[in-house]
């Protein structure tokens, strides 16, 4: 609710008189109100669904003395669909930006959901005719005006008589109802026997179901969208759950990309969904309308593969038919609000939940499934996303009944790469070309440049080499290419990898913004305070500061210039819903400038991860494990973090293992620092804890873990520890993924070493029962 956007409606009726009611802006030149306020006769006497609309309808806003003129577009005309839309039409009204407002409806059945309107009632009608505003709050419960598709509103602290037989609420009609920061209803009438103290609304529902009333939110630009969509998108206003919208990534209203990197972004989106994905999309679809009340289904790829990319097009598609849906935005059970959790199992509509990067946040999915009944109420769909399958979903799966019912575990599917056809990727090429140099004039501090122009002029790569096989390469050579064709473009080669050049790119836009804010500081300062940030991350303001004062080039800096350059950071990449600011994106360039940075400067991160918090940490090892594919600094970098610190860093690695797609480099260092830490038992003791309890997926994996943990068994066995138990188990699964893997003589000879274990533990329990018994 935004009280600036609430205006007095006023319409000259028949017989002379003015009715005055409310609105509120739903655009710069759109309001919603009541369709009985604008009628030509007196709303008592005539149905509002047969009245004429007044000749002359006036509006005021809040702080202003002149009305303006106004003409009604669209009423409703169903049974009780009192609702109008009136168009400013003063040529010089000028409300300044407005944010797209976001519509809602109750989808649950808890009861007491808040709402507030403001409007104008009669009864504070001041001297010179003009109302006062009035706030009013309260509170709705789902199930009572189910039949006539009405809210009622139980007013707080209600008028407590009449003025001249009227109802006290004369002049709120047409107030927009709010529920947190959703439109819900619109306020039409005062129920007779409540004194007051329940006002009833039309549900914003009931009217979206005419496309008239759609058609015009979409001529007027009101759907909440955090920017101006692709070529070819139908965008359509939606509807959300008020009770269940602090489950979800709220919309960020970005009017213009702050880089031209941010235009590969998903939350941009700037590149139009590719239609040859739709084989990708078409399964989901159908899982969608599958008859199973509760479902679940994991999608694992390589960063850049279009995982996000394609959730969020089966979101739009789901809001299409009715779903509440969205991208979870919770990162630990915690963060769930438990308000919100309590009416999630009373949802009455179609609900679909996408958890991004669910690798890191299985406890957010299992504390959401436990809250569902497979028994009762609607259709209910978890669409989980992450890097690869592991440890993380063969234990959730374990662990919750809710999922086991849900998916089978190895109902895992795989996003793999573009088709090799020639013809596709070229096809997808061009079409970011053409939706790219659309929205380049958006991005802010560019040089004004005919990008279209600039469009003609590239050349399409060699598209079918295999480095062109996720959509992101694909979209990443085309902004590439266009940034090449412009005023800007860097000195490069046909094999300057196109990460190299978006990052030139980048820091132009560091650097302006450096200078708007008096930092002073060099480019590889910069460059580097970027690089830190998007590996480690920071959860507060303290964390971020302790962060900056270890970047090199800011060691030594004053608190005062720490804070500025962190106000910098918070400025140049927002932080998304949770965080203090957010990284370099999309992932893959974040990577590559972690890696850059430490080939350029060897020391970047260990006095930042000499201080880190696990949680930093275990981001700072994710982005390491992949930028160390390509970047040998990085996989030296993480090498000696393991090895030198094997206490505080293996646990650590161990997690990210079994939740990264790229744990070769990772395992290997840990192989290295148990070997080196073979006669340090505390050491191996603190690492034995941080082994999963349960198997990962990946076979390959599997038996790497398993041959590491026997080995950290056997070295603090040879230093005088009674590890046996735990050895003759972890020597079990071993033999067991040896056999899995074909490699037989290795596993007859692991399987033979833990039945002696087995036996030696009998025995030693048998001895020491018998000298309990005595004699």
């Amino acid at each position: 609710m935004k009280p600036e956007r609430v205006v007095e409606v006023w319409a000259l009726r028949t017989d002379g008189e003015w009715s005055c009611g409310s609105g509120y802006l739903v655009a710069p030149r759109l309001v919603l109100t009541a369709a009985h306020v604008i009628v030509a006769q007196d709303p008592r006497r005539t149905p509002f669904q047969t009245a004429a609309t007044s000749d002359d309808v006036r509006l005021r806003t809040i702080g202003r003395d002149d009305l303006v003129t106004a003409r009604v577009i669209w009423r409703g005309s169903g049974p009780g669909l009192d609702v109008a839309l009136l168009e400013v039409g003063d040529p010089a009204w000028r409300p300044g930006p407005l944010r797209p407002v976001r519509w809602g409806r109750m989808t649950c059945q808890a009861t007491r959901v808040g709402c507030t309107a403001v409007g104008f009632p009669r009864v504070l009608r001041m001297p010179d005719a003009r109302r006062e505003r009035e706030q009013l709050s309260g509170a709705m419960n789902p199930g009572t005006g189910v039949k006539s598709h009405q809210y009622h509103v139980m007013v707080d602290n209600p008028p407590a008589h009449h003025m001249d037989q009227d109802s006290p609420w004369a002049g709120m009609s047409g107030a927009a109802l709010f529920t947190g920061d959703l439109l819900v209803g619109v306020v039409i009438i005062d129920h007779e026997g409540f004194d007051g103290s329940r006002l009833t609304a039309v549900r914003i529902a009931e009217v979206f179901r005419d496309p008239d009333f759609v058609a015009h939110l979409r001529a007027h630009g009101t759907p909440a969208q955090a920017h101006r969509p692709p070529p070819g998108t139908v965008v359509r206003p939606v509807l959300e759950s008020s009770e269940l919208m602090p489950l979800f990534t709220q919309p960020r209203p970005v009017r213009r990309p702050r880089s031209p990197a941010a235009l590969l972004t998903a939350d941009v989106a700037a590149v139009r969904w590719f239609a040859d994905r739709d084989a990708q999309l078409d399964p989901l679809l159908g899982w969608l309308a599958d008859d199973e009340r509760l479902r679940a289904r994991l999608i694992v790829g390589p960063g850049g593969h279009g995982k996000t990319r394609l959730a969020r097009e089966l979101v739009h598609r789901a809001q299409d038919d009715g779903w509440i849906t969205g991208m979870v935005t919770a990162q630990t059970p915690d963060d769930l609000q438990a308000d919100c959790l309590e009416r999630l199992s009373s949802c009455e509509v179609p609900l679909l939940l996408v958890v991004d990067y669910a690798e890191t946040r299985p406890g957010v999915v299992s504390r959401l499934l436990e809250r569902m009944d497979p028994e009762s109420g609607s259709a209910v769909r978890f669409l989980l996303l992450a890097r690869s399958p592991g440890q993380w979903w063969e234990h959730l799966w374990g662990s919750s009944w809710q999922l086991q019912d849900a998916a089978a575990l190895d109902e895992v599917e795989v996003l793999g790469p573009l088709p090799q056809s020639e013809a596709v990727r070229t096809a997808a090429f061009t079409e970011a070309v053409t939706d790219l140099a659309a929205g380049l004039p958006r991005v802010r501090g560019l040089p004004a440049t005919d990008w279209a122009a600039a469009a003609g002029r590239i050349t399409v790569p060699e598209l079918g080499q295999a480095r062109y096989g996720s959509m992101m390469r694909v979209h990443l050579a085309a902004l590439v290419g266009l940034l090449q064709e412009g005023p800007r473009p860097k000195a490069a080669t046909s094999a300057t990898p196109h990460e190299d050049v978006l990052i030139h790119h980048e820091r132009i836009y560091w650097e302006a913004s450096a200078r708007n804010r008096q930092l002073g500081l060099s480019q590889d300062t910069l460059a580097n305070a970027v690089g830190v940030a998007t590996a480690l991350g920071a959860a507060d303001r303290n964390e971020a500061l302790a962060v900056l004062a270890r970047v090199k080039g800011l060691d030594g800096e004053t608190e005062n210039s720490l804070m500025t350059v962190d106000g910098w950071l918070s400025t140049l990449y927002p932080s998304p819903e949770n965080g203090h600011w957010g990284p370099l994106e999309p992932d893959r360039l974040g990577e590559y400038l972690v890696g850059v940075q430490l080939r350029d400067w060897p020391g970047l991160l260990d006095a930042p991860l000499a201080a880190a918090t696990r949680a930093q940490l275990l981001r700072s090892f994710h982005v390491l494990a992949r930028a160390g594919v390509d970047h040998g600094p990085a996989r030296e970098l993480l090498h000696a973090q393991i090895t030198t610190q094997l206490r505080r860093t293996g646990p650590v690695a161990l997690t990210v293992a079994v939740e990264t797609e790229e744990p070769a480099h990772l395992l290997a260092a840990l192989e290295d620092g148990i070997a080196a830490a073979s006669g340090d038992a505390e050491t191996l003791g603190a690492l034995a804890e941080g082994f999963p309890a349960e198997t990962p997926v990946l076979l390959a994996l599997a038996e790497r873990i398993a041959r590491l943990e026997t080995g950290v068994y056997q070295r603090l066995m040879a230093a005088g520890h009674d590890y046996r138990g735990r050895l003759a188990q972890a020597t079990r699964r071993h033999a067991d993924h040896l056999r899995d893997l074909g490699r037989t003589d290795e596993a007859d000879a692991a399987r033979n070493a833990a039945i002696d274990l087995f036996r030696e533990l009998t025995a030693r329990d048998e001895r020491k029962t018998e000298g309990d018994a005595g004699p």
